[in-house]
């Protein structure tokens, strides 16, 4: 975190996607993925206490959509988040559509920050920009949005998870933290934090697909 006297000059800082295989053809041995939604929480003080209230996306099967935003427990500076790749309620097979994850931040209530989006997954998925508010410093809340499409023809989605990493301008990025496979299941990541789990300045999606 830097202090408010210092100049907030944040853009999203480059990095090298990730490079995943995405099946070109129908195998016989291709996993049979769960439908799913996407959960994002925050938590505060290093991690120790202040977890706030999971926010989730509808399912991909029933198209586009935003989870609430979600906020720690005071809905102020959170210091950590983590991402849920949460099977859909009732079981069920993922439709042959093509998605990708993004998110939003928000300062005081009304702030709002571009809307982010990770590669789809049917080109082999990727990293998207920074989630920040207008001024890249110590966004309050966060919403995670899965957007769907067709999937393009003759493309097989074999199998993926979801990640996240944290941003402090001028700090070395956190640790990235990652789901299950969604093959396996998914579930919740670790919490990712910067490099002093101290109040990121916004947060990377990461979309991995085989």
């Amino acid at each position: 975190m830097l202090s408010i006297g210092k100049a907030a000059t944040a853009t999203a800082v480059a990095v090298a996607a990730l490079v995943p295989l995405v099946v070109s053809a129908p195998t016989a041995g291709a996993a049979t993925l769960p439908n799913f939604r996407v959960g994002f929480q925050l938590v505060d003080e290093g991690g120790r206490s202040g977890q706030g209230v999971e926010q989730f996306t509808g399912t991909a099967n029933f198209g586009s959509s935003s989870s609430q935003f979600a906020g720690d427990s005071n809905d102020f500076d959170p210091d950590g988040a983590r991402i849920n790749l949460n099977p859909a309620f009732g079981g069920g097979t993922l439709n042959p559509v093509d998605f990708r994850i993004g998110g939003q931040a928000r300062d005081r209530g009304r702030d709002l920050g571009a809307v982010v989006f990770t590669p789809w997954a049917g080109q082999g998925g990727g990293t998207s920009d920074v989630m920040t508010d207008p001024d890249a410093f110590d966004p309050d809340q966060y919403r995670v949005i899965i957007e769907t499409r067709p999937l393009p023809p003759g493309v097989v989605i074999g199998d993926f998870r979801l990640g996240l990493n944290a941003v402090d301008r001028r700090e070395p990025e956190g640790r990235p933290v990652f789901t299950g496979w969604a093959s396996g299941g998914g579930g919740q990541s670790a919490y990712a934090f910067d490099a002093n789990a101290f109040d990121p300045d916004g947060f990377r999606f990461i979309l991995e697909v085989v």
